[in-house]
Formats: structure tokens, sequence, C-alpha cells
């Protein structure tokens, strides 16, 4: 059974939750990560200084300069990695119409003293654009920051939840200290697993847990959406199917989700999630509601049910 006790109509629900988004979870000042940026540049520094000495010589000195720092390297798959990353392409291998490189089995090999196969990766980078990038770009650490920069669009996917849960987090911190003060014993863990108690054997690993006493009581998953598509709505159908299991188990489930993909494109996922999940807050309704909530919870046990959560908002239960 949920913890939600402002438990409007669904179109009420979600009239409310769109109203109050917010666009992103990423701070302005996060925008770019630059310190993670200077980071790896300052890591780089003796393949870039190795490279610049390697400015306006022939082809085949560029090639041969190559290899030689592949087989002088201390670690081979770093001096890889940073020449591809340099041209834009991160990954594990290098596919091509003329062949496939793997780093991985070219590592060990020129680990081993292979030096052709050092000449052969050399020669493939400088086809596809090495030596053309260090002829021409008068700073390659600048030009590491604009590539860096250009990637950022990519790592911000990744910032998004990043920031999103951070934010959770925190309000779930301040909601436990006020518990606590109140003589509550709770804790937040992160990144909990918890065991289904039916025969499958298996697991759950949810964002967030809040414990009582050192028995599970709520837990919470947090995802933020800057644009619409599949993933929400499949988020969604697996979120019923996790709380359906929980409250089974006796533990509630809270989803936390914000973001402006929620604003008009996922209207209907966010009718269904409200309807079947019930207890779905952006963090304006965290702000607002989810604290009595909970210290509800543990004072009165769950609210209603899933079933009434169509019904007009019950007077008796609105204290906010």
């Amino acid at each position: 059974m949920p913890i939600r006790r402002h438990r409007p109509t669904i179109s009420e629900f979600v009239d409310e939750f769109q109203e109050s988004v917010i666009p992103s979870a990423i701070p302005t000042s996060e925008f770019i990560d630059w310190e993670r940026i200077e980071r790896e540049l300052e890591a780089y520094r003796v393949q870039i200084d190795a490279l610049e000495s390697l400015r306006d010589v022939s082809e085949a000195e560029f090639v041969s300069g190559l290899a030689d720092a592949l087989m002088d390297a201390d670690d081979t798959r770093e001096w890889i990695d940073f020449y591809f990353e340099l041209l834009g392409h991160s990954d594990t291998k290098y596919a091509a119409f003329e062949g496939l490189w793997k780093f991985y089995p070219i590592q060990l090999d020129i680990d081993k003293g292979q030096r052709d196969v050092a000449e052969d990766l050399a020669g493939v980078l400088r086809d596809i654009g090495l030596q053309q990038l260090v002829d021409v770009t008068d700073d390659i650490d600048a030009h590491f920051r604009g590539m860096k920069v250009g990637m950022e669009t990519h790592k911000r996917k990744n910032r998004q939840g990043f920031c999103f849960e951070n934010l959770v987090y925190e309000r779930l911190e301040n909601l436990a200290e006020q518990l606590r003060s109140e003589g509550v014993h709770v804790e937040v863990i992160e990144q909990y697993t918890t065991k289904y108690q039916d025969e499958s054997g298996q697991s759950k690993v949810v964002d967030f847990a809040l414990l009582q006493n050192g028995e599970t009581r709520i837990v919470f998953e947090a995802n933020c959406y800057k644009a619409g598509g599949s993933k929400p709505s499949e988020i969604k159908r697996s979120y019923d199917r996790v709380s359906t299991r929980m409250r089974e188990d006796g533990v509630e489930f809270v989803w936390i989700t914000d973001g402006q993909a929620w604003a008009k494109s996922l209207t209907n996922v966010l009718r269904e999630g409200y309807k079947d999940i019930v207890d779905v807050y952006n963090m304006e309704m965290v702000d607002s509601y989810l604290t009595d909530d909970v210290r509800s919870f543990f004072e009165n046990g769950a609210a209603v049910s899933e079933d009434e959560v169509d019904v007009e908002p019950q007077q008796s239960l609105d204290s906010y």
C-alpha cells in the first residue's frame, strides 16, 4: 500500500506534477566538467609532449616516432587510448573498411616486443589523421580541450542522473536527520540490494533505501528525463512490477522523477505511473509532501490503497 496521503485525482496530479517539473538536474556551473578535463589533460602530458616532437616530420618519421613511443611506453594501452581519443574515437577497438584493430591484443603484442604491430597501428593512426592534426594544430592542449568539450554532450546524459541522485540523496538525508531528531531510528543506504521474499531467489538493487531499526521500510528509485522516448515508459512498467513485488514483501516503493520530458510528451506515462504506483514524486513534491508522508507511514502505517487514487481528494487526508 502506498505512503502518499495527498491523493488528487489523476488529472489533478498530472497538472500539479507538470506545473512544477525542473528542466534539468544539472546546474549551469556543471554544464562542462572543466576539472575533469584538466585532470585528463595533465594525465596525458607525456603523450602530448611526445606528439609535439613529431611536428612537421615526414610520414615515415611520424610512423617510426609513434612506434618508438608505443614500444617504450610503461602503459601501452594508455598511449593507444590517448591517440585515438585525440581523434574523437573512444572505444576498445577501431574498425574501418580496411580492417579491424582490437586494442587489447595489439597491446599484448607490443608489450611482447612486436615492433611490426606497433608500426602497423602507427600507420593506421597516421592514415586517419593524427599526423595532420599534429601539423595543423598550433596547440595540442587546446585541441584536446575542444575535443573534450564536444564530447560533453554524451557525458551530460550520465551527469544528469548523477546530479539528480545527489539532489534526492540530500533530501533523504535531511528527512532521516529530522526523523532521528524525533526519536525514529532510521538510516539512508545508497545502491541498496534487497531480496524478494519469494521462491525466485531474485533481488533488486535500488538507488536508495530507508531502513528503520535495520529493517528495510521504503525503497526509492530516482530518474530525471530531459527528453522523451521509450525509456521512461519502459522504466515505468518495470517500476510497476517492482512496486507490486516490494509491497507484497511489506516494503514501500517510491519513484522520484523529474525533468522537462515530463512536461507534455510523457503525459500518458505519468498518468499510468501515478495510477499504478501512486507514490510518484517530483522534487517539488518531495519538498512539500515526502517528509510528512514518511513520518505518517512510520506512525500510522501505509495510506489508502491504490484503488482509491482516482477519487477526489479526501479532506481528512489533506493536511498539507
